[in-house]
This record gives C-alpha cells, structure tokens and sequence, in this order.
C-alpha cells in the first residue's frame, strides 16, 4: 500500500506542540530512526521532530546521514574506495606510515550514504526530487556534534578541535608541525601542497595547504575529515579524490567511534583564531592574476609564466606616451595565452588617409604564450611566449620566463630577446648553438602578417623579472620590476628616453572583472591601465524571464488531451512550434519545424515537462523529430519514467546520472497521427545590423548602425524564396575615404565603395532547395542575390552521420560581382568558386578542426584551416588562416589572411532563452586574396542538431 503523507503544515505543529509540552523528550531523541514502511525523509524528518531550531544543540542537523548498506551507491562507495587504496598502496610500498593509514580507511564501514540536497524538511516537501523515499533497509543518523577536524596523513593523523576561522593548512600544521625558518621564508611552509576537506554533509573540496598555492578559502566546517597526503605520496588527483569522497560517507557519526583517543594524538591550534562564523569553501583561482600593459598576464611592461584559466579573455587598455594600447587576450587551454593588439603610436602618422590626417599609426600584432610546466613546491612555473609573432614585427620579442610564488609575493624571471631583450647586458644563452644567434637579423616591416621564424631567440638578451605583493587590502596589489628594453630600438627611430629601468605600479581591483592600474615606468613616464577580465565558460544568465516550467507531478494524467492547448503551451515554454503530433503504441512523437535552441537540454525539458503533464500514461517515450526545410535532421528520443523519477525521487548514483535524453534515428514505425498543425508559408521579422572597420587610417573604428527585414516565402516544403534589406540608421561613414591598394582582383578591397554608395541595400535575395540524398547526405541548391558583393548560382553537398565526429562537405559556385549600390546591377567580374571542407571533432581538449580546400574569390587556390575550443556553455574560441598561390607581394599589406574569433551564445546574455549565437571576429586587414564566399545557408550549421556534444551544453546559471 502507497504510504500516505499528512501535510506537511499539520504533522510541522505537531512536532511545535509536542515540543513545548514535553522538551526533555526532545533532548532525548534517539540517534537513529528507522523508516516507517515506505516514507519520505521529510516525512520522517517532521515524525522525528528533527526540524531547524527544534533539534538539541548537541546535534547537528546538517550532518543527517541516509544510511543504506545494501543500495547499489554502497557497492559503488566500496568499488571507488578499494580501488584507490589498492593503487597507493602499490605506488607506495615503501610508506609504512601511508600504508596504516590506508588500512584504517580500509576498515571503516561501507554505509551507502545517499548524497542529499537539503537536511530541511520544508525545501525537501517543495523539491520531491531532493526528498528520497526511504524503506525498511535504510537508516537515518541524527549524529551528535563532535566539533573537532580529523587529519589523516602519511606524516601524522590527528583530531584537532575545531576554530571557525582555521584554515584547512592550520589544521594540517597543527598536526604534522611546520617546516624549517627557511623553507617558510621560500613559502613552502609543509611537505604537503594539497588537502582534501570531506565536509560532514557530504561534500568534498580540494583545498591548497602551502605558501607557494595557498588561496583565498574558507576553511573545513566542524566534523569534517582532512585527506592530507605528503608530497612525497605517489598517486594521481583521482585515487586521493575518491579516499576523500569515501570519508565524506563516514560524517560525524562514524568519525566519533573512529576517533578513539588512544589512537590518535590531541593537539591545539596554534597560534588562537578569533572566534566567527565559517566561510564556505572556495576554491578559485589566485585573483591577483593581472594583465600587463601589453594585456598578457604579467607584471607592467614584462610578461610572467602564469596563465588564467582555460575559458578566459581580459580587454586592457593602457597608455604610456607615446604609445597607447588596446589588447584583447583569450585563453583556449589552461596552457595557451593568445590574442591580438592594436599599438597606437601618437606621435607618428598614418599619412594615406584624407579625412583624418592627424591620426596616429596603428600597429597590429598577434601575441601567444605557451606554458611548459606548471608550479609545484620547488619548482616554478615555465612559460615560452613570442610578442607581435605574426604582424609587421615593429615589437617583436620573444622571452621564457619562470614564475614563483612565496606566500603574498608572486617573483617572476625572464630572460627576452628583441624589444625584450634590447637593453642586452647578458651573453645570448642560444649562441652556444651557433654564431647566428649572435645577431638578430633586421625584420622586414613591409608587409606584416608572417611568421618570421630567422629571427626567433636572436640578438642581444636581457634579463627582466618583477614582483607582484598582495598588500594587507585584499583590493590592491604593488607591482615592482625591472624592464629588459632600453628603448633606444624603437619603430621608426623613435627611441625614448629611459632614466632607470626600474618600474612601479599598484593595482586596484575594482571588482571581481575589473582592474584598475596607476604605474610610473621609465623613470619618465607615468603609465595608466584599465583591464577587463571574466571567464566566459561559465558565463550565463539565470532564466528569470523564462514562464514557470509546469510541475512535474509522479502520476500521469487522465482523460482526453487538448492537443491545440498542449501545442501551445509548448511554444511559450520552448519557442518551438510542432506542426504534427503523432503516436503508436507507448511513444509519442512531436514533429518540430526549424527547431533551434540556446542550450537543447534544457529546452528538452521544459518541453517533456508540458507533454508529461498532458500525454497520457500509455507514452512511455517522447520522441522529438527535428525537421527544417521539409528535412528530418535529427531525434531526440527521453525515456519519460525515468525522466519523471529523476526529478520526483532521490535516485542511486547510478541512476541519477542515466541520461534519460538520447539522440539517435529511431525506427519507423506505423505512427498514428493525432493532430495536424499547419503554418503559414510566410515568415518575415525586423532586427537590427551592425557593421564595424577597425584600425584603418580614416579612424580607429568605423561603424554603421542599420535596420534589417528579412522575409521569406515557402514555394513548397523544400524550396524557399528569401531577402533581406538593409537600411542604414547611423554611421560614420562619411570618413571612410580610404580604398586600400591591391595586386589582384578587388573582390572584397572595394570594401568602401560598397559600405557608403547607397544607404538602402538588398545584401540577399535568393531562391534556395533544400533535399537528402539518403539518410546522412543533404544538398542545397540556390541561386540569386547572395550577398552584398556577389550574385550567382550554386549548391553544396554534406556527409554528416548521427551523432559523428566527423563530417565533409562540397559546396561549387558560380558567382559575378555586384554593382556597389547593391540592388539589381552587376559588374564585369565573373568567377567560379568552390571548396570541399573536412569538419573533425577530435575529442582532444574539445578542438574542432575544420579545413577547406579549393578556389577563392580572386581566382587564387590553397586551403583554409580553422581551428576551435567549444566549452561546455556554448562558448566558442578559435583562430583560422589562409594560404593560397599567391605570393605575399601579390597578397599585400597582411601577407596572407588570418584571424581569431569568439563565439557566444545569445542565450548567455539574456534572462530568457535565446537561440543564435554572436560571432565577434578580428580580422586585422581585408584583402583579396583567400576570400571566401560568405553563404546564408552552410549544411553544417543547418545540420546543428545532429551534433554530438549538443546535450551536453549547459547554462551554468540556469542550472
């Protein structure tokens, strides 16, 4: 029989009543309950009178344990602890004391503790999904407060009493003692760099123990476990990740009876921490990360080895006279610092522009750092890094330097070569390879954009290095160092005039993405800086603007089914607009046209939450078929029982993380229709445009604001007509006056003339077929106006299985260029073009690879590479170039083309869901040669639904 709960109001003053009337009782509960039949914690948490400011204060609610030993997560805590004691202990043999230890966590009980999500029986009644049914096998530990720390260690294992200000190293030095006065002085302060706090409510956090890693943190709470293995402990991050999570199923209870005196040794913290309130853990990065006046991380004018971490980008903007800089940095890898720069050099002229003649020079320059060993306790970061690596070279530089950290002092060592090196005063350590790296050869400043690869780690050296000091205010950081320039090998001959070569500046943070940096350098000049940094992985918006998703009840409904209503309330939940609803025998199945989502899974569910709360029981599956231009794309097929339990009941493990979503073909079966929902042929929208130039010589950013129309026709299923008109609102077009030289034909250096002949354009306006050449191969084939500057005819072809990791395309055209006011007129210029395109998901680090060969624009023939990093929340960073048959005389100013891009998810940005992305691309000159045709349609984005990781995209705020 089900069990009945009372609701929840009633049985909560129930337990008010009875513990006014009989409070010793209360005092007297008993450790241990045992469920009554089937029930909910809540249920049994209100029975027990186990209530927040109910419970004696010699119990500590938050440290509940749901015991069940014969559950499948006891197996799997047994599996996971066997298994990582088994490898230390064959990695250390030879560590008797290791060895003990691990015996000890070896013999302690396999409990089958169940992770929960709240102790509160009010949030557990209001998130079912938090609130597991317990049965008879299980059982519920209200333990005592024990209010001590255990440290188990290979160097000592100890109960400490617990301090509310201790940090997780206080502890640990409180146990095993500290180190000499001298290894303190270097910040390495124990034998040990990391400990892991299981929490007695269940969580683990890895958590920095030494000066040279310490980080801002708060510390373990009372009855929590200390996993502190020295450094001399063979084992990677895993084995002691899975010991800790081990001893986190032990809580406070396990720990009391553990915790015999006679085998451990009770110490005092010292020195005395003031009494206060725990702060929760954090673990984050060390934040005086900062950018240079260069934008790498570094201290003013030189770089150091460290690196932000993978996911990040900073903005900085800093001004030492006579030059101003703009740098823009993104962060691919935890390895890998890369970006683009523009140097204002104000005191020398552009000198081609005839609106602007006052302008200063603009230099371009691509940077890239790569780590080659990260910090630990002896040794210190090393990095490699090459400045203005592929622009016109003007301050090229290349450098190694080292980093370390003892406690709030972060030094840094380098040694550079070229505008790094150029004060000199050490023997270049690479002439040991030869006299050529004597002497630096002299860079060609031509025509920019190579790699110049002669002139790498040549010439004179110089030593740099500085010091970063996190002062007592947590907001503000001193930078000291002393610069390897002498300035006297300036661009141009503008060499400055250089007092000492000692720098100084102080840091403010201004908040959490903001710094603010007032330096003196040169001993001359007086230096300010404004970065902006945010780690755009796990950036997102919590969805507050999004309608409430229905409730997700454990019963199916009964009775007839407004399919009208349904279809509706799932286009205000989803966005998505189902013109079929069809069904055979336990699925139901939703044809959805032009489906697109900011982040699918979540849309998946908001979606199977309105078909659940209207679908009959008899649809044991929901099946989501995606079809666009009268094109099946792909499937998403949810298993709706264990969809529902996973969000009505507190699963295993296992069960929790099943993925209840698949996409996959599923088989044809005869479905029986239930309801048609046509859509008019017709789909016309208003958005707005904008275009921007930046660097060029009639103005550092040149812009256009413009409203767009967009319209389309549906002819039939497959084969639409479609436009676009552009009309503009805003610019400052009127100084674009520059029209760049060029060697080949002007298919894209005509850039001016098309931006400012007419303010009303027609950018596209084609007739497009859409079909499928079997189950995996689409084809397109279009004809018209196809976009700003160029007209013609042409189709492509796509392989691209379900769910593969890779893909290939063919796409062939036959295109004649556009008169520059962008209406019906044509030019002379006529030209085939075509690529066949190899699209790899590597499943390295996340990198897409996608490489195109074939013939451009200009005639010219090569091959394009793109290479890009998509993180978990949609986030895209990439670089790509090109090179064809084209020598860089012919190519011009650039030598070949070349950029790097970031792409977001709108749905990042906004408080309701989104589709569509931002592509933000940096492009550093427009140029004839490697220019691609730019297509509204490309098969591989329109076939996005077919993409494997396509689930696995996130929000992290809307979670």
């Amino acid at each position: 029989m089900k069990h009945i709960r009372s609701p929840f109001v009633l049985t909560a003053l129930a337990a008010l009543i009875a513990a006014a009337i009989a409070p010793t009782h209360l005092h007297a509960a008993p450790l241990t309950a045992k469920p009554q039949g089937t029930e909910r914690l809540s249920a049994l948490l209100v029975r027990q009178g186990w209530l927040p400011g109910l419970v004696a204060p010699e119990y500590r609610l938050g440290s509940l344990l749901v015991l069940a030993p014969s559950s499948a997560d006891a197996i799997e805590q047994q599996m996971a602890r066997d298994r990582a004691i088994q490898n230390l202990r064959m990695a250390n043999r030879n560590n008797a004391a290791l060895q003990q230890v691990l015996l000890k966590v070896g013999t302690m009980p396999v409990n089958g503790r169940l992770e929960l999500e709240s102790t509160d029986a009010n949030h557990l009644q209001v998130r079912s999904e938090f609130d597991p049914v317990l049965n008879s096998s299980y059982t519920v530990v209200l333990p005592q407060a024990t209010n001590t720390v255990t440290v188990l260690s290979d160097l000592g294992t100890c109960v400490v009493p617990h301090q509310a200000t201790a940090s997780a190293k206080a502890y640990v030095e409180a146990c095993i003692g500290k180190q000499s006065a001298w290894k303190g002085w270097l910040g390495i302060e124990m034998p040990m760099d990391w400990a892991w706090a299981a929490n007695p409510n269940g969580q683990v956090a890895k958590l920095a123990v030494n000066g040279w890693n310490e980080q801002a943190q708060g510390g373990p709470a009372p009855g929590s476990w200390l996993w502190a293995p020295s450094r001399k402990v063979e084992g990677d991050e895993k084995q002691h990740q899975a010991i800790a999570a081990f001893l986190a199923t032990q809580g406070e209870y396990v720990q009391a009876q553990q915790a015999a005196p006679a085998a451990t040794e009770q110490k005092a913290l010292l020195p005395e921490f003031d009494v206060a309130e725990p702060k929760p853990l954090e673990t984050g990065e060390p934040w005086y990360l900062s950018s240079s006046d260069w934008g790498v991380v570094g201290v003013l004018q030189t770089p150091t080895a460290r690196m932000r971490p993978a996911g990040s980008y900073s903005a900085t903007f800093s001004r030492t006279s006579p030059y101003s800089r703009y740098s823009f940095m993104l962060q691919p890898f935890d390895w890998m610092e890369a970006g683009f720069r523009y140097n204002n050099l104000t005191n020398q002229k552009f000198g081609v522009s005839t609106t602007n003649t006052d302008q200063g020079f603009k230099d371009k320059n691509f940077d890239v750092k790569f780590r080659l060993m990260q910090e630990s306790a002896h040794l210190p970061e090393l990095s490699v890094g090459f400045r203005d690596v592929a622009g016109t070279g003007l301050f090229s530089g290349e450098y190694v330097v080292g980093s370390k950290r003892v406690g709030s002092v972060d030094f840094s060592l380098g040694i550079g070569w070229g505008s790094l090196g150029a004060g000199g005063g050490i023997t270049n350590p690479f002439k040991a390879l030869g006299d050529s790296f004597e002497t630096r050869p002299n860079a060609s400043f031509g025509l920019g954009g190579t790699v110049d690869t002669n002139t790498f780690f040549k010439g004179p050296a110089a030593l740099f290095g500085g010091a970063q000091v996190q002062l007592p205010w947590e907001d503000w950081v001193l930078k000291l160092e002393v610069d390897g320039n002498d300035y006297q090998s300036e661009p141009f001959g503008d060499n400055q005039e250089q007092k000492t070569n000692v720098n100084v500046g102080l840091l403010h943070r201004v908040n959490d993405y903001m710094d603010f940096t007032l330096g003196y350098e040169r001993g001359t000049e007086v230096m300010v800086a404004l970065s902006f940094h945010e780690k755009l992985n796990t950036f997102g918006t919590p969805k507050l603007s999004d309608p409430p998703s229905p409730k997700v009840n454990e019963a199916a409904p009964t009775g007839p089914v407004s399919w009208p209503a349904v279809l509706e309330e799932l286009k205000q939940q989803t966005g998505w607009v189902a013109t079929q609803v069809q069904g055979d025998e336990g699925e139901l199945k939703l044809i959805i046209d032009e489906a697109d989502a900011g982040y699918w899974q979540y849309t998946i569910d908001r979606a199977t939450a309105v078909l659940h709360k209207h679908a009959p029981a008899e649809y044991a599956w929901f099946n989501y078929e995606y079809r666009a231009k009268g094109q099946k794309i792909s499937q998403h097929i949810v298993d709706r029982n264990l969809w529902v339990r996973q969000r009505t009941t507190l699963l295993p493990n296992a069960w929790r993380d099943m993925p209840a979503t698949k996409q996959r073909e599923r088989v044809k079966y005869p479905y029986q229709t239930l309801h048609l929902n046509p859509q008019s042929p017709w789909n016309t929208s208003v958005s707005a445009g904008y275009r921007q130039i930046l660097g060029g010589p009639d103005g550092f950013i040149l812009y256009q604001l413009s409203a767009l129309g967009n319209v389309s026709y549906e002819i039939t299923e497959s084969t639409v007509a479609s436009g676009r008109v552009r009309a503009a609102l805003l610019d400052n077009f009127d100084k674009f006056t520059y029209t760049a030289p060029s060697n080949l034909p002007r298919v894209r250096t005509f850039q001016r003339e098309y931006a400012t002949t007419s303010d009303f354009t027609i950018p596209n306006l084609q007739l497009t077929h859409y079909g499928k050449l079997g189950s995996d191969v689409f084809y397109t084939a279009y004809g018209g106006l196809l976009e700003d500057m160029f007209a013609g005819v042409g189709g492509e072809v796509l392989y691209r299985p379900m769910n593969s990791t890779v893909a290939l395309g063919l796409d062939i055209n036959s295109v004649k260029q556009r008169d520059f006011e962008q209406d019906f007129g044509l030019r002379d210029y006529q030209v085939n073009t075509g690529h066949a395109t190899l699209y790899w998901d590597t499943g390295f680090e996340d990198i897409l690879v996608k490489t195109s060969v074939g013939q451009y624009l200009a005639g010219d023939k090569g091959a394009t590479v793109d290479l890009s990093r998509v993180f978990d929340n949609g986030v895209k960073m990439g670089a790509f170039f090109t090179r064809t048959n084209v020598s860089a005389e012919q190519f011009g100013e650039g030598s070949f083309d070349k950029g790097v891009y970031v792409t977001l998810p709108f749905d990042a940005f906004f408080t309701q869901s989104v589709a569509g992305t931002a592509n933000l691309v940096f492009n550093p000159l427009t140029r004839d040669g490697g220019a691609k045709l730019s297509r509204s349609v490309e098969l591989y984005d329109f076939t996005n639904a077919r993409d494997p990781r396509l689930l696995t995209y996130r929000n992290p705020a809307a979670q």
